[in-house]
């Protein structure tokens, strides 16, 4: 008698047991019937990765590495493009330079997005070039987008209209420009948004997020950060989260995984976890996963798993869904 296919928990053949081409369909199929249960609005905060990746994407445009090598062979959840998420259904995080693909795969309307947020002005986090697309020489629309950001990304926003749109101003772009700090919260429509101080990028104020919806749902957003500063950890202390995103740019081998620089490996991202629950924020109820996964970590996304189960972590992917429904 021939073994049983493994099966995930819809029933379905896993996509790793999959070839590289059904896996990739199957994922694609999944990915958009998750794009589909996103709520609209900003009350109920789900969570949906648009991208998992760190900068170079996975499989890497360039790289001929035997990791890039196998995750196009086996396809799924191993195809990886730059981390950026949607929230509520309404608020885009981080904008790079697979949106416009992003938005498009995951049939997400832009006149329904009502703000964007970014987290710092590296590409793979910012891509100003899209944001031209909304002056009425390139788009028919009349609704206007928030945009919230640090001080570094609007003055890179505003240089790039400047130099493209013959000196025109960011108002051009219909823009609603607020500027972030760390520790102060901003309140837009039904978002409460908490900007975090990262261990990131020298050169300017990085930051991370806490979103807090209506339903009182909280969601953290902790990618491109090495360890925090104490005055970011103290913003967090006693606020229970339901979902808490974590990256692992640095991989699992040692000795990067303890790494706790400018970004985090993965012996550093469950110690951050850790942190978090002494803090009252991670709760046993607390969905952690983990993403901003470069093609240095080693490990395809079957491995990660494995790796990342004995501490209750998931590992995030593109088209994952998280938070209340």
């Amino acid at each position: 008698m021939p073994a049983a296919r493994r099966t995930d928990r819809t029933g379905s053949p896993e996509p790793g047991r999959l070839g590289p081409v059904l896996a990739s369909r199957l994922h694609l199929h999944r990915m958009r019937e998750n794009a589909r249960r996103v709520p609209e609005g900003g009350g109920a905060m789900n969570l949906l990765f648009l991208g998992s990746a760190a900068s170079e994407a996975i499989p890497a445009l360039w790289c001929e590495c035997p990791n890039c090598r196998k995750a196009a062979a086996l396809g799924g959840r191993n195809l990886r493009r730059r981390t950026s998420y949607l929230a509520g259904g309404s608020t885009l995080v981080d904008f790079g330079p697979d949106a416009n693909w992003q938005m498009k795969e995951f049939g997400i309307d832009p006149a329904k997005i009502e703000r964007l947020l970014v987290t710092h002005s590296h590409v793979d986090h910012f891509n100003p070039v899209e944001l031209l697309w909304r002056s009425e020489n390139f788009s028919v629309t009349g609704r206007r987008l928030g945009f919230l950001a640090n001080a570094a990304v609007i003055a890179e926003l505003d240089a790039r209209v400047r130099e493209c749109s013959m000196g025109r101003s960011l108002d051009a772009l219909r823009l609603d420009v607020r500027e972030l700090r760390p520790g102060v919260p901003v309140r837009d429509g039904e978002l409460e948004i908490l900007p975090v101080r990262a261990s990131h990028a020298p050169k300017e104020c990085a930051l991370n997020f806490l979103l807090s919806g209506r339903d009182e749902s909280r969601i953290l957003i902790a990618n491109d950060t090495g360890w925090w500063p104490e005055e970011s950890w103290e913003l967090l202390r006693g606020r229970r989260l339901d979902v808490a995103v974590i990256e692992i740019s640095m991989g699992i081998r040692m000795p990067y995984a303890e790494e706790r620089g400018f970004h985090l490996g993965a012996k550093a991202a469950i110690a951050f976890r850790d942190r978090l629950a002494e803090l009252g924020a991670v709760t046993a109820s607390t969905q952690v996963a983990v993403t901003h996964i470069s093609h240095h970590v080693g490990a395809t996304h079957e491995e990660l798993e494995a790796y990342f189960r004995p501490y209750g972590m998931l590992v995030g992917y593109d088209g994952m869904l998280l938070g209340r429904a």
